[in-house]
């Protein structure tokens, strides 16, 4: 999915998120719910790596878990980045791919062939 598309669309979960809960989609809202988010993600890697009390979970549902969490800090992100205009695909570009002349072919080993671009 497009990177654009992808915020377009948690955008709208957010507003019918706020809408139903009754928040106010506040800058400080969105930077604190995305900081929220990380700490629960944390929480979930602790459970997932084994260092949490254990909380009567399944391996399965431990690893759902985890995944859900890392989707909930990924969509809270993408909120914050479009509230301040951040185009995430040229600041991407600007601090990541400024490093794709350094990459060797065991850079890529097991993600694509040598040959394909970032």
């Amino acid at each position: 999915m497009e990177l654009k598309k992808l915020s377009d669309d948690v955008e709208i979960i957010s507003r019918v998120y706020a809408r139903v809960h009754g928040i106010e989609r506040t800058d400080d809202w969105l930077v604190l719910k995305l900081h929220e988010e990380v700490g629960e993600l944390t929480q979930a890697f602790l459970n997932l790596s084994g260092r949490s009390r254990d909380r009567g979970l399944s391996d399965d549902e431990t690893r759902d878990a985890f995944r859900g969490e890392v989707a909930d800090a990924l969509a809270q992100l993408l909120l914050v980045a479009r509230r301040f205009d951040v185009d995430l695909t040229e600041e991407l570009e600007r601090k990541w791919f400024r490093w794709r002349h350094l990459i060797e072919p065991e850079d890529t080993e097991g993600i694509r062939d040598v040959g394909d671009a970032v």
